[in-house]
């Protein structure tokens, strides 16, 4: 009986361990979540007139982080404004006088034919005639006149367009947009602070951007390609995330800070970047994570 009793729980021992994944087959690696850090530089010098920021909180792309005092620009954009008018009032004026020649051209050719066919049955003098076509001369140059007048008016309306479009280009330049959506790492500017041209205003990480970095044995690469899915695990949360692994290190490096084992340590080891597939706002730039490879 006992021999039976031993010979079955042999059997089940046998189960367990051939159903059992050999942990040697599972590659786990500490990792950390890194991310591009983008620093947001200012692209004009002045005065800082809002800073509508704080370290930590998350922001979206076009968020207006903060603005540079540009009242000296939209000084300019009104004396520009006055000028648009002016250039209106000389318009409707030139205009007019140029409705007034077209009429008198109209009746001065008239005439002209008029006395031309009189003319012809010798009615009138020939100096009578050629004073209609002397006027008729007048007439079509001072048009000519108003026409290129208002040609210059033209090119002058146009020339303050440009030169209004510049300066609010320059305006939008004082408006310090976030280019990507994330999270303040660090501000640099303060209320009525000095800026330059360059100067950082903040460090905002771009949360699309978050992965794992960790670092292998060569021996372990040899089991890896792109693409492959692996198992990140955060301390103190029980769900398990998962990411793919995208780039590996071209040569082989120092283990970093965070690998602890000192036999790790002592090792070269190869940088495995991992993406995240769907942090869920869990990742933050900097935790620890468990990377779990399974064979």
């Amino acid at each position: 009986m006992n021999k039976e009793k031993y010979f079955l729980l042999g059997v089940m021992l046998l189960i367990m361990v051939f159903c059992a994944e050999p942990e040697s087959e599972r590659i786990k690696a500490s990792g950390v979540v890194d991310g591009d850090v983008i620093t947001v530089k200012s692209l004009v010098a002045g005065k800082t007139v809002a800073v509508n920021m704080t370290e930590g909180i998350r922001v979206v792309q076009g968020d207006i982080l903060a603005e540079v005092d540009s009242e000296k620009l939209l000084t300019q954009i009104k004396g520009l404004q006055i000028k648009e008018k002016e250039i209106e009032v000389t318009w409707e004026k030139i205009n007019s006088q140029r409705e007034l020649f077209i009429s008198n051209l109209e009746y001065w050719e008239d005439q002209v034919k008029r006395l031309q066919r009189l003319s012809q049955k010798e009615s009138i003098s020939e100096d009578e005639q050629k004073k209609a076509e002397l006027k008729l001369k007048e007439v079509r140059a001072s048009l000519f006149e108003v026409q290129k007048s208002l040609e210059a008016l033209a090119i002058q309306r146009e020339s303050l367009k440009n030169q209004k479009k510049q300066l609010e280009l320059q305006i939008q330049d004082h408006i310090i947009q976030c280019p990507v959506t994330g999270v303040v790492v660090e501000r640099f500017v303060s209320q009525r602070e000095a800026l330059f041209p360059g100067s950082p205003v903040a460090d905002v990480l771009d949360l699309d951007s978050l992965f794992v970095e960790t670092f292998l044995e060569g021996q372990e690469m040899s089991r890896l390609e792109l693409g492959q899915e692996v198992i990140l695990l955060l301390d103190g949360e029980p769900k398990q995330f998962t990411g793919c692994i995208i780039n590996f290190g071209r040569q082989a490096e120092f283990s970093p800070k965070y690998i602890i084992s000192e036999k790790e340590r002592k090792s070269l080891l190869y940088r495995v970047k991992i993406r995240i597939n769907d942090s869920l706002g869990k990742f933050k730039l900097g935790m620890p994570v468990t990377v779990v490879i399974p064979e």
